[in-house]
């Protein structure tokens, strides 16, 4: 009977002294940046019944879309994207952070310019590819820079920085759209 109880008591002493797991340590080798794909599209169109249509003339929206890759983890529980886009010399910084996002290719994040916006930095033209000076992109955890791309290689230059011309979609009126492509954003959104 004392036989018994020392197995027993051994099997639930032994959990308690057994070694921690070591967590897995994430780092730049984990992560690429494979694409920055800019591009303008309309706002999109809703049907509602019992309502007047109060919709604008089709809007554009300018999209700033980065495809990434995570290798080496199963699971990241949260990544910053950091995006800086210059426009007519103008930079507009932005981020977002995403929660939970899985090992694998293919992955995304995606920040908006609003039509409004858009007025501001074009001086109320339509944008085009000349007014889009490059859009740079940073990905990191916790403060530590995971993976960097521009689309052209050059240094961010000084210029005036106009705070809050980027969007989440989440504040735009893509939020319910394409569930399945973004990677879940952390519900504060920054």
């Amino acid at each position: 009977m004392k036989t018994f109880a020392y197995l027993l008591a051994a099997l639930f002493l032994v959990p308690a002294f057994a070694p921690a797991q070591v967590p897995v340590v994430v780092g730049p080798r984990n992560f690429k940046l494979n694409q920055i794909l800019p591009s303008v599209t309309s706002t999109p169109q809703y049907t509602f019944r019992g309502t007047t249509d109060k919709r604008a003339d089709y809007l554009k929206w300018f999209e700033i879309e980065v495809e990434f890759e995570v290798d080496g983890v199963e699971l990241v529980d949260e990544l910053t994207v950091d995006y800086l886009v210059s426009i007519n010399n103008r930079l507009c910084p932005g981020k977002v952070t995403h929660v939970n996002v899985p090992k694998g290719k293919s992955r995304f994040s995606v920040m908006y310019i609003s039509p409004r916006n858009l007025d501001r930095l074009t001086g109320g033209k339509q944008l085009n590819q000349g007014m889009i000076d490059n859009i740079w992109i940073t990905i990191s955890k916790q403060g530590q820079k995971l993976a960097e791309k521009a689309m052209v290689n050059k240094a961010i230059p000084n210029l005036p920085r106009f705070e809050g011309m980027l969007s989440t979609k989440s504040d735009t009126p893509f939020h319910p759209l394409w569930w399945d492509r973004y990677e879940e954003v952390k519900p504060d959104g920054r």
